[in-house]
């Protein structure tokens, strides 16, 4: 059995690092101790990584590789598989990604990244030296589509320099590269391979048939407390001209809720409300944030885009197995955009 979970990261934390404040080795320090008081580094870890996020699990890697704790040693070289999703290895797309997350980073900063970084350079080799040497199997990947009028990660700077490590295209952008739109998504299936043939190689260890767990670091997501867009549902629906909705919005959001909070407790609802989530979050922002609402779309495209793409998907797919209800794809949107975790107007 695996477990899944999620870290987040503020991206100023990458432009503090070129400017030599070491937030990268700070923050990279902070997950370390968080996994180690939670007995991590007895199972082997798998790391997918999106874009900046790449930087850090190097950070993280070569942080406890190096350190003299022998817990945080563990947790390094139980890291056997990464998958770099159009992750920055060199200083031009570096700077082009931090243009891109972090809009306040100063140009002349840009300007270093362009004509090379010691940082960066220093964490490249640091990382080519132990995948080799801990037997790291990884995995890189690169879009192929432009995001705002510019390729951020260049097929070239996706290259983590490791031995037998060929980048591969991936039809999308920088945002959507990883967020597959299903399970028969390029990306999806590519490194769910990759994912097959690490976990193939690991040995069970002795006590998890008897159900006997490590404890959770993050949950794939808590959707039972809000995320960074501190706006209520109210505040979200204005903002997009949608405040008329607020009423029946707001009766959906807190049926869900109350529905969410009492099956809290049970294990096997709490997963299924946790995987409706989820998906709905996914299609959500595929297929009507990105995909309409960014680009100007009227009401009615992205009213149309809702009941095609995330109601009637998600009733077609689970209708039968699960009895979801159309209803409750509704009520599961709106407390989505309740706990801040969907947005209706374009950034």
């Amino acid at each position: 059995m695996a477990n899944v979970y999620a870290l987040g990261y503020p991206a100023e934390l990458f432009a503090k690092w070129i400017e030599e404040s070491m937030s990268l080795y700070e923050r990279a320090k902070a997950v370390l101790e968080h996994l180690a008081g939670l007995d991590f580094g007895s199972r082997p870890i798998a790391v997918i990584a999106h874009s900046l996020g790449g930087l850090l699990a190097k950070q993280i890697i070569r942080t406890g590789s190096e350190s003299e704790d022998s817990d945080w040693q563990k947790i390094a070289k139980s890291i056997k598989f990464v998958a770099f999703l159009a992750t920055p290895h060199s200083g031009s797309s570096l700077a082009s990604a931090l243009g891109f997350v972090a809009t306040k980073f100063i140009s002349k900063h840009i300007e270093t990244l362009k004509a090379g970084n010691p940082q960066l350079d220093e964490l490249n080799q640091s990382y080519r030296m132990l995948a080799g040497k801990q037997g790291i199997a990884t995995t890189a990947y690169y879009e192929t589509l432009k995001t705002k009028g510019a390729h951020v990660v260049t097929k070239e700077s996706a290259d983590p320099g490791v031995s037998g490590v060929n980048p591969i295209p991936i039809d999308a952008d920088h945002v959507t590269i990883c967020k597959p739109v299903d399970r028969n998504a390029p990306i999806y299936r590519s490194v769910l391979r990759h994912i097959k043939k690490f976990a193939g190689g690991c040995q069970q260890p002795a006590g998890l048939a008897a159900g006997k767990e490590p404890g959770a670091f993050f949950a794939a997501e808590d959707y039972s407390t809000k995320s960074t867009d501190r706006r209520d549902l109210l505040e979200k629906l204005a903002a997009a001209n949608r405040e008329h909705e607020y009423r029946i919005a707001n009766e959906a959001q807190n049926k869900f809720a109350q529905s969410y909070m009492k099956l809290g407790l049970h294990a096997a609802a709490r997963e299924a409300n946790d995987n409706l989530l989820s998906e709905v979050q996914q299609r959500f922002e595929t297929h009507v944030y990105l995909a309409q609402i960014c680009k100007g779309a009227s009401d009615k495209a992205i009213s149309n885009a809702i009941q095609m793409e995330v109601v009637d998907a998600l009733v077609a797919k689970y209708g039968s197995s699960h009895k979801l209800r159309a209803r409750t794809v509704i009520e599961a949107m709106y407390f989505l955009t309740e706990q801040c975790h969907l947005r209706w107007d374009p950034e």
